[in-house]
């Protein structure tokens, strides 16, 4: 038989975890909107930071995915606060084989 501290321990986890999925969900929900709604400003955005890149929107996006999950990988490596930079580095190469960065940060600005 559970101890009283023991169920209510139990019950607060349990309660926890709900409160958890239910703060998610609505998160989920709350930025599903706020991308249905800013959806043409976003389109716009990637089409003309693509543009100023002279790449295509695919590659722009590829190379967003990439450079996120970049750090998403490095953020679990290391926890410490001061650790890279907070900016997502965009590169590509164009013909003459010379490579340009752009930062994403700089490009939201504008």
């Amino acid at each position: 038989m559970l101890s009283l501290p023991s169920f209510d321990n139990q019950r607060l986890i349990f309660h926890a975890a709900r409160q958890t999925l239910r703060k998610a969900e609505m998160a989920r929900l709350v930025v599903h909107e706020w991308l249905n709604y800013h959806d043409f400003e976003l389109e716009e955005w990637k089409t003309k930071t693509a543009s100023e890149l002279g790449i295509s929107i695919s590659e722009l996006e590829r190379k967003l995915l990439a450079a996120v999950q970049r750090q998403a990988i490095i953020g679990k490596r290391d926890e410490e606060p001061n650790f890279g930079s907070n900016s997502i580095e965009v590169c590509h190469t164009d013909d003459d084989s010379s490579t340009q960065s752009s930062s994403v940060d700089e490009q939201t600005q504008t």
